[in-house]
């Protein structure tokens, strides 16, 4: 029994002697952090992390909170640091950083009294994360690039910065509905119009037209004058054959260049489109003033001024009118059937018997071939 008892106080000791070593080197360790923090002497924080790995590692150890908390801190610090790796590790020291703040995040008492301390901890191992991610830009790795931005987003909340990245990285990755997520944020936080356009753009390659079409409106409502958005949400009208709402859009478009020759000519045939003939010349004038070769311009004005000529044949000036221009876009272009048939149509009106012999042998050759 003496001997059991022997063995008992003697194991006793030397499990207390072990805690009390443990509890010196976490001190030490701490101590040493704390001298590094005042003077950026590097020799304190390898003095800290040499402290720190020799504590006794028992599980009781291991999982109690200051000891984990100071390797916290004293990894998290190496691992931005020592961004480029020169000393030696067993494991990244992000990785033992992590591990430890891991198991104290979760200890209420630790949250309650050392709010700055994890604070620090965060912070340290998002700019750990940050640089990783950006060093994987830098190599193209766009897929650890994205897990380092997440990382840094799971400890901060998240910033306009980041969230910034994250929408391109994904947009770049082919990952819309990621995409989308982040440029919303991103326009929550700070409404550009670049990123109004951006967010419409991935909603056009997703299928989403409705969507696309909504957030270009948004976009445009903050900014009525930024040439992306107003053109782009034209353009959306103009491929659907939606007149009226090209015309809504035009005094905007005007705003912003008002001599484009492209934006004239579709102000001219939207308002052919609609009925509203005068404007449709104004425009088509507007842009043979600036290009009088331009054959779309030619041809569509000297078409509008053929049909109003066939409405009514006492007009002659629309006869002189078109004629002098579907004959324009006919120089121009020889072999487009479009313009000899109205051609043709125009002399059927006219009684022009020798060019209208010679305009259907052009249109027949051209059938034939």
């Amino acid at each position: 029994m003496k001997l059991i008892a022997s063995v008992l106080i003697f194991a006793l000791l030397l499990f207390c002697n072990r805690e009390i070593q443990a509890q010196n080197q976490i001190k030490d360790a701490s101590n040493a952090f704390a001298h590094f923090t005042k003077t950026r002497d590097i020799t304190q924080l390898k003095l800290a992390r040499k402290h720190i790995d020799e504590a006794p590692k028992s599980f009781k150890d291991s999982a109690s909170a200051k000891y984990n908390l100071v390797r916290a801190l004293i990894y998290s610090t190496l691992s931005t640091v020592d961004s480029n790796r020169e000393l030696s590790y067993k494991n990244d020291p992000l990785e033992d950083a992590l591990r430890s703040y891991s198991i104290i995040s979760l200890d209420k008492k630790v949250i309650a009294n050392y709010e700055s301390e994890l604070d620090f901890i965060k912070n340290q191992m998002a700019w750990a994360y940050l640089f990783e991610a950006k060093n994987a830009l830098n190599y193209s790795n766009y897929g650890y690039a994205e897990k380092a931005f997440l990382k840094v987003d799971s400890l901060t909340g998240g910033n306009f910065n980041l969230y910034h990245n994250l929408a391109l990285l994904n947009e770049r990755l082919g990952n819309p509905d990621k995409a989308i997520i982040y440029f919303k944020k991103i326009i929550g936080l700070n409404p550009q119009p670049e990123y109004f356009f951006s967010l419409s753009n991935i909603y056009s390659l997703s299928g989403n037209n409705v969507a696309a079409l909504e957030i270009l409106q948004e976009g445009r409502v903050l900014y009525p004058e930024n040439r992306d958005l107003v053109f782009k949400e034209i353009n959306y009208f103009a491929d659907r054959m939606e007149y009226k709402n090209v015309i809504k859009l035009l005094p905007n478009a005007f705003k912003i260049d008002e001599h484009q020759i492209a934006l004239n000519y579709l102000a001219g045939f939207s308002y052919d489109m609609v009925g509203n003939f005068s404007k449709a010349e104004e425009h088509y004038e507007k842009v043979l003033n600036s290009d009088p070769n331009n054959f779309d311009a030619n041809y569509a004005l000297g078409l509008l001024c053929l049909n109003l000529y066939s409405r009514n044949q006492d007009k002659t000036f629309y006869k002189y009118s078109a004629l002098e221009h579907l004959s324009k876009a006919n120089e121009i272009d020889q072999n487009n059937l479009k313009t000899l048939q109205s051609l043709a149509r125009l002399y059927n009106y006219t009684g022009g018997k020798v060019e209208l012999k010679r305009v259907n042998e052009k249109i027949n050759q051209l059938k034939l071939n």
